[in-house]
């Protein structure tokens, strides 16, 4: 267990492989990307039409993360 105040406080170990952890990072960055797009899309449609296209473009990446996450819990 580190010590308080240590460079690894709150930072837990894990087993999973590097390939698994980075694709779970890379899923979590661009998750919240399009979360900030959904936000912009609910705004948006408040005054003006959403179109297809933007709805298929979030759909697109949450869609591309669940199967890089899925494909990094295989390989755990």
């Amino acid at each position: 267990m580190p010590r308080k105040g240590s460079p690894m406080e709150g930072i837990r170990s894990t087993n999973l492989p590097q390939e698994s952890i980075d694709a779970i990072v890379r899923s979590t960055e661009r998750l919240e990307g399009a979360a900030s797009i959904l936000a912009m899309l609910e705004e948006k449609a408040g005054s003006e039409s959403v179109t297809p296209s933007e709805i298929a473009a979030v759909r697109c990446v949450v869609e591309s993360c669940a199967s890089e996450l899925d494909g990094a819990w295989a390989e755990a």
